[in-house]
């Protein structure tokens, strides 16, 4: 049994960012056929209640995480709270999600190649700080653009690093572009950590009709 979880969304509520209503997530998560859709916002988790709460009998999961800056690039994480949220250096970030049981994927590690315009050179991009310190990245993103995924594949490859994919999404008609296939059904954000750690899952890309 596959199970197509969302790893990366943004919502109004926590997002200044973001277009999209949590029920607006909710709607067009089971429009596009996603079984759960971890919401991910900017420095902020939602509390689980709240979450739990959204999707009244749907069997639509939601799992809360937390999108953080820190000085190594962006990162997600999910199974933590408190003092974790609180860190800046991702040493300090690795070493209290480690302490708390979660897990940390890299996101969108090369996005600054794009916005920046320079040279994607894949050697140079797989000696980014951030891929040294997390379970997984996100090789598919949904704001990338093809030269981005294409460096992200290669890259991830090089390395050995797993790749996961997540829409980005700040607007309900981008939700579900990206997202990650799971071996086994989820039921829990613990269930999701522990087989983001185990490596049991596959990238898709709608969009470019990629895998990974």
């Amino acid at each position: 049994m596959s199970f197509a979880v969302d790893l990366h969304t943004h919502t109004r509520h926590g997002s200044n960012c973001s277009y999209m209503e949590p029920r607006e997530l909710v709607r067009r998560a089971q429009e596009v056929g996603l079984d759960a859709v971890c919401v991910t916002e900017h420095n902020a988790p939602w509390e689980d209640t709240a979450l739990a709460a959204l999707t009244d009998d749907s069997p639509l999961r939601l799992f809360g995480g937390v999108e953080m800056s820190i000085e190594a690039g962006d990162v997600l994480v999910y199974g933590v709270g408190g003092s974790a949220l609180e860190a800046r250096l991702i040493a300090d970030l690795r070493r209290l999600v480690d302490s708390l049981g979660g897990a940390m994927i890299a996101a969108h590690p090369f996005r600054r190649y794009s916005v920046a315009g320079v040279p994607m050179d894949a050697e140079e991009a797989s000696h980014s700080p951030v891929l040294r310190w997390v379970d997984a990245a996100e090789v598919f993103n949904g704001l990338a653009t093809r030269l981005e995924v294409e460096l992200a594949q290669e890259v991830l490859s090089r390395i050995g690093l797993p790749g996961v994919a997540g829409s980005d999404s700040h607007t309900p008609h981008t939700l579900g572009s990206c997202y990650t296939v799971f071996e086994r059904p989820l039921a829990t954000v613990d269930d999701l950590v522990k087989e983001v750690k185990a490596s049991r899952f596959q990238a898709v890309h709608r969009r470019f009709e990629l895998t990974f």
